[in-house]
């Protein structure tokens, strides 16, 4: 469970009533953080000479934010164009928004990053939150991944190695438990080669730790009263960086990709997949050429008028709900940014408990799970109150769950000046040149690339590389009828949907067609959903005629068979095979060696009727494997979506 901080003050310094210690300086936290671990770190003089795009930033406490702003502002005098800066962040005891303000407030030189820090705040929700910011004209992007957790959860989930550490976090002897020697265990680990720690104490365990794990420490000049403060530099005196197959599954590695100097990338499908992705690669400084099946974006699954962003929660927070819960909370985020509110609403979702089974579930998970910050469960007169209409059953309101105009917001996402579109292009052939991936269109074109990612759902198997997918369409139709005048507030879900009116047409289904990749327009499934929409929401269809004029649409949805997304790298089919073998002998088979990765090609499909909470996070993840970046979730959630489970999965059974 995660609480949010207790603040008391002093005059005008908060102070955590957990630890009973400032969170900054009484005579001034930014130039307490300016030197320590800004000039420290030698910051600046490292981004002039970058060797990749981007640097990563680790901090050990969050607390008010303040170390993250003043590293942005710098970032923003002393980066360049498509560079990345990744801070990384933990928090066990999150300050609220209202005291972030106030705290805010002293500062007026950082309110221009404030005031975007606190518009992207998250709620108090357990887990990892990924926010973006955008650079200015000519400075690099922010990326800020704060978990809110204990360090030690966070820790095991980075991925990718660290090129500085911030330790900050309240006092040793106030705050023991974070300052224990698995943390330093940790930061080797994950440590850079001439990777730096900064951090505000002196205290000679602290240095002891530091040394033992392979650092080479020095004291110097503190900050203001304190007389002195750590810096260490990574010396590599433990030897070599251990293979990753060591300690982990070879096949959830992250290959490397090799480029030529323009970083070239091939995006197959324009739905919201594929369009995210797309934009994630862009704003890294890649061309990305996106190639269509069809005469326009968003023609498939992603096509309907009116999608649901909402998730569907197990009653445990077990790893496949947080991927949910983590990527509806980043589609949320990143839609106030990218799409006018004309193409989305953020009217809130009330997730109908239609049996009592589900009853006795919803009330299992509010008990179980600490996310009243952004899901409530509400009785039938409360869950009318928010609709706007009679509602006889109980539910989840996820207060800001939203509807979305899925093409305008993948129009959104390509309007990139490194990204190009082409329509009517039907892949047939994916082939390799040396490095270099050449994708041929039925039509005789062929276009060549350093990475292809393909996100052209239940086509994605016709491709021999891909042959091994064991997706499953389920195809599904969407009626639509004139209703400019019903009262609705909110999206309703229980077996189906409805949305509030749009343009004067009211959407509402889906039906489910198991094993079909059939897109005809069934008139008798137009009639269920309308029963469906009588029978579940009857307030709703009583404001209509019964002679109703039914339209719509049908598509296909891509799902797998653990109905999980399934995104990243793809090993080679055949050496693994060899490989790993000995899987089918036991399921704990040790390995030494690494997996073989068919360099370059990637994937991100899978999502279901789900692609508007999971997709966006998905593209993200995939630009950040590409680069060798930080993930923008836990490695553990990356794991579970893998497309390389299903060659194990083939394996042990």
């Amino acid at each position: 469970m995660i609480k949010q901080a207790q603040i008391h003050w002093s005059k005008n310094t908060p102070t955590s009533s957990e630890f009973d210690d400032f969170y900054f300086s009484t005579d001034s936290g930014l130039e307490e953080t300016r030197y320590v671990f800004l000039e420290n770190s030698q910051l600046p003089a490292r981004w002039q000479t970058l060797d990749s795009n981007h640097f990563s930033i680790c901090e050990t406490g969050f607390g008010s934010g303040l170390n993250f702003l003043c590293t942005w502002q710098l970032w923003l005098k002393s980066s360049k164009p498509h560079q990345q800066l990744h801070f990384l962040s933990v928090e066990k005891f999150p300050i609220g928004k209202l005291d972030l303000q106030r705290i805010f407030n002293q500062w007026p030189e950082l309110s221009n990053l404030s005031q975007q820090l606190l518009e992207q705040y998250p709620s108090i929700v357990p887990g990892w939150h990924t926010l973006h910011f955008k650079g200015e004209s000519h400075q690099g992007d922010v990326t800020l991944h704060l978990f809110f957790g204990d360090i030690n959860d966070w820790l095991p989930q980075i991925n990718r190695p660290v090129d500085a550490w911030f330790l900050d976090g309240f006092a040793p002897a106030k705050n023991p438990d974070m300052w224990q020697s698995s943390l330093f265990t940790h930061i080797a680990q994950l440590t850079k080669p001439f990777g730096t720690v900064a951090t505000f104490t002196a205290a000679s365990n602290i240095k002891r730790a530091l040394k033992a794990a392979g650092f080479t420490v020095k004291k110097t000049r503190g900050y203001g009263k304190k007389r002195e403060m750590g810096v260490a530099i990574q010396t590599l005196s433990n030897g070599p960086q251990e293979p990753y197959y060591i300690k982990n599954k070879p096949w959830f590695e992250t290959p490397k990709v090799k480029t030529q100097k323009a970083k070239k990338a091939i995006i197959i499908g324009a739905g919201i997949a594929g369009c995210s992705t797309a934009h994630a690669l862009a704003k890294r400084g890649w061309h990305v050429q996106i190639l269509e099946k069809e005469n326009t974006i968003a023609s498939g699954a992603s096509g309907n008028m009116q999608g649901v962003l909402y998730a569907k929660l197990a009653t445990e927070l077990i790893p496949h709900s947080q991927f949910y819960l983590a990527g509806y909370l980043y589609s949320l985020n990143l839609l106030k940014t990218q799409l006018d509110k004309s193409n989305w609403d953020d009217c809130g979702v009330l997730q109908l408990a239609m049996t009592e089974k589900e009853v006795k579930r919803q009330q299992s998970f509010e008990e179980k799970n600490n996310l009243h910050d952004i899901i409530k469960r509400v009785n039938a007169q409360q869950a009318s109150d928010i609709a706007g209409i009679e509602v006889s059953q109980s539910g989840l309101h996820f207060k800001n769950g939203a509807w979305v105009y899925p093409r305008a917001w993948c129009d959104s996402l390509i309007k990139h000046p490194l990204i190009q579109i082409a329509f009517q292009q039907d892949i047939n052939e994916l082939s390799q040149d040396s490095d270099q991936w050449l994708v041929h269109s039925a039509s005789g074109a062929t276009y060549s690339a350093d990475a292809v990612v393909v996100c052209s759902a239940q086509q994605a198997k016709n491709f021999s590389q891909l042959s091994f997918l064991p997706t499953k369409p389920i195809a599904g139709q969407v009626s639509q009828t004139p209703a400019s005048d019903i009262n609705l507030n909110t999206v309703l879900c229980g077996g189906s949907y409805v949305t509030p009116p749009l343009n004067g047409k009211l959407n509402f289904g889906a039906s489910y067609r198991l094993n079909s990749e059939s897109c005809d327009v069934i008139e008798q499934e137009h009639q269920n959903n309308f029963e469906t929409l009588n029978k579940e929401f009857p307030a709703v269809g009583s404001q209509l005629t019964k002679a109703v004029s039914l339209t719509g649409r049908a598509s296909v949805r891509c799902t797998s068979p653990d109905y999980t997304p399934i995104v990243g790298p793809i090993c080679d089919p055949l050496q693994f095979a060899l490989d790993f073998s000995g899987l089918t002998k036991s399921k704990k088979w040790k390995f030494y060696k690494s997996a073989e990765f068919i360099n370059g090609l990637y994937v991100n499909l899978g999502h279901g009727s789900r692609g508007l909470s999971s997709a966006p996070l998905c593209g993200e993840l995939i630009a950040a494997q590409i680069c060798q970046e930080p993930y923008p979730m836990p490695e553990e959630l990356a794991q579970i979506i893998n497309p390389n489970r299903f060659f194990v999965k083939r394996l042990t059974k």
